[in-house]
C-alpha cells in the first residue's frame, strides 16, 4: 500500500502528530489539506473529546445514514477538522506503542502535539529525545500558555484563553460584562499560527538541514490579534471600553433588524460619502440636513440617536433587498447568514471552498475546505476525516514493512484498534 495522492505545496512533506481537539486538529488538517501526508496517532483508552465518548449519541441526520454505526468516527466536531489525514492507533504508553513511534519518527519531517507541556517527557519522546532519532526533526508544541513562564502548567481552553488574552474584556455591550465570543476562538487562531510556524521551520531546515523545537502559547496568539488594544493601554492607561457592534471610530457601525424572523443586516460607514449614500438608499436625504451628523465624529458623538433612526428605517426593509441596493448604491452593507445559508452560499461553492465530500460512515455532507487557492500548485484533493484506526495496517506495512500479523497481535494487546477497548 502506498500513501494516498495528495496535491498542493506540500506534496511530499510528512507528518505524524499527536494532536487533539480544534487547535492542534485544524494545525495539522490545514497541513494536510495543503499536501502534506499527516498521519494521526490516537489512543483507544482515551479517544480524542472532539470524537467524543464511546457511548455519545450521534446527531439525528447521521443517525439516518444507514453506515454511521459508530458514534466515535460520526462526530461533526471532529469530522469537520480533521480531512485529509490518515490515522493510527498506537497506545504509547505501552513499550511496543512507544517502540512503534520512534521507529516511525524518521519517516516524519515534523511531529505537532497540544497536549500540556510535560506530557511528551513523560512518555520519554520530548524534543531532544525525539532529536537522538531524527536530529533535523521539526517538533511543534501548540499549549495553552507556553512551555515555559510562570503559567506554563496551567491547564486552559479556548473559553478560558479569551479572557487571559484580554479578548472578553473587549467583548460585549457598554455597561455590560465582559463576553466570551462562544466560538472558542482562540483554538483557530492557534491552528492558523501552527502552520504557520511549522511551514517556517520546514523552510529553515530545508536551507540549513537543522531542525528546531516551535513552542507556541495559545494566550500569546489570541494576543496578537488584539494588539491595537494592548498598545493602546500601554500608551494611554485606558481600557478601550466595550462597544458592542460599534466601531472605534465609524458610525453608522451595526447590525440591524429587518424584516421577518431573526432577519438582520450589518451596515458601516468608512466616510461621510458612504454615509450620504446610505441616506439616499433609505429616502431620508432629511438625515444629511442634521448638523448632528454633519461629520463623523459628530455621527460618532450621537450614534445612539443615528441608530435608532436607521432601526426604525430597516423593520420595513426586506433583508436581502435592501442589502443590494446598499451596495448598489455604494455603502458597505452584508446579510447575517446563519450556519445554513452559509453552507448553501453559492459564492462559496463557486470558489471550491465549501465542498460535499463522503465520509464512510457518516455519508455526504458540505464540508469547509482549504481557505486558500494556489495558482501553481492547486490543493484540490480532499479526503474525508479518518475513521479511528482506519489506517493503521496500511501505515505500518508502508512505513516499516510490518507484516499484517504483527499488526494483529498489536491489536489482541491492545496497543492497537480501533474502538472501545476490551
Amino acid at each position: 500500500m502506498t500513501a494516498p495522492p495528495m496535491a498542493g505545496p506540500l506534496t511530499g512533506v510528512r507528518g505524524i502528530v499527536l494532536t487533539q481537539a480544534w487547535a492542534g486538529n485544524w494545525c495539522t488538517s490545514l497541513l494536510g489539506q495543503m499536501g502534506a501526508d499527516v498521519i494521526q496517532i490516537e489512543v483507544r483508552k482515551r479517544p480524542d473529546n472532539w470524537r467524543g465518548d464511546y457511548d455519545a449519541t450521534m446527531a439525528p441526520m447521521v443517525r439516518q445514514v444507514p453506515t454511521a454505526k459508530h458514534p466515535w468516527n460520526n462526530s461533526a466536531l471532529y469530522n469537520s477538522i480533521c480531512l485529509n489525514k490518515r490515522c493510527i492507533t498506537l497506545d504509547l504508553g505501552t513499550p511496543d506503542g512507544l517502540s512503534i513511534f520512534k521507529r516511525l519518527l524518521p519517516f516524519a519531517d515534523f511531529v505537532a502535539e497540544n497536549f500540556s507541556p510535560r506530557v511528551l517527557d513523560n512518555f520519554g519522546i520530548g524534543y531532544e529525545a525525539m532529536c537522538v532519532v531524527k536530529p533535523d526533526i521539526v517538533l511543534a508544541s501548540l499549549s495553552s500558555y507556553g512551555h515555559s513562564g510562570p503559567w506554563a502548567n496551567v491547564l486552559g481552553i479556548g473559553g478560558t484563553i479569551e479572557p487571559t488574552s484580554g479578548q472578553s474584556a473587549l467583548l460585549g455591550y457598554v455597561d455590560g460584562p465582559p463576553l466570551n465570543s462562544g466560538q472558542m476562538y482562540p483554538d483557530p487562531v492557534a491552528a492558523v499560527h501552527g502552520v504557520l510556524g511549522i511551514v517556517a521551520a520546514l523552510r529553515h531546515r530545508d536551507r540549513t538541514g537543522e531542525g528546531q523545537y516551535i513552542d507556541l502559547s495559545m494566550h500569546e496568539t489570541s494576543l496578537s490579534f488584539i494588539g491595537d488594544a494592548a498598545l493602546e493601554f500601554a500608551i494611554t492607561g485606558q481600557q478601550r471600553p466595550r462597544m458592542g457592534n460599534r466601531h472605534l471610530t465609524f458610525a453608522p457601525h451595526g447590525v440591524y433588524r429587518a424584516v421577518g424572523r431573526e432577519q438582520w443586516v450589518a451596515i458601516g460607514c468608512e466616510d461621510d460619502a458612504q454615509w450620504e449614500a446610505l441616506a439616499r438608499v433609505a429616502g431620508h436625504v432629511e438625515w444629511l440636513a442634521d448638523p448632528r451628523f454633519a461629520t463623523m465624529a459628530g455621527r460618532k458623538q450621537h450614534e445612539d440617536a443615528l441608530d435608532t433612526l436607521i432601526s426604525h428605517w430597516l423593520t420595513s426593509q426586506e433583508r436581502d433587498a435592501v442589502v443590494h441596493r446598499l451596495l448598489e448604491g455604494g455603502v458597505i452593507a452584508a446579510p447575517v447568514l446563519d450556519s445554513i445559508e452559509v453552507a448553501q452560499d453559492a459564492h462559496l461553492r463557486a470558489r471550491g471552498f465549501l465542498r460535499d465530500i463522503v465520509h464512510p460512515e457518516s455519508g455526504q455532507w458540505v464540508h469547509a475546505t482549504l481557505p486558500m487557492h494556489f495558482s501553481r500548485t492547486p490543493a484540490d484533493k480532499f479526503r474525508p476525516a479518518p475513521l479511528q484506526g482506519e489506517h493503521t495496517y496500511e501505515v505500518l506495512q508502508e512505513l516499516l514493512g510490518m507484516p499484517a500479523a504483527e499488526v494483529d497481535e498489536l491489536v489482541r494487546s491492545g496497543v492497537s484498534g480501533m474502538g472501545p477497548p476490551d
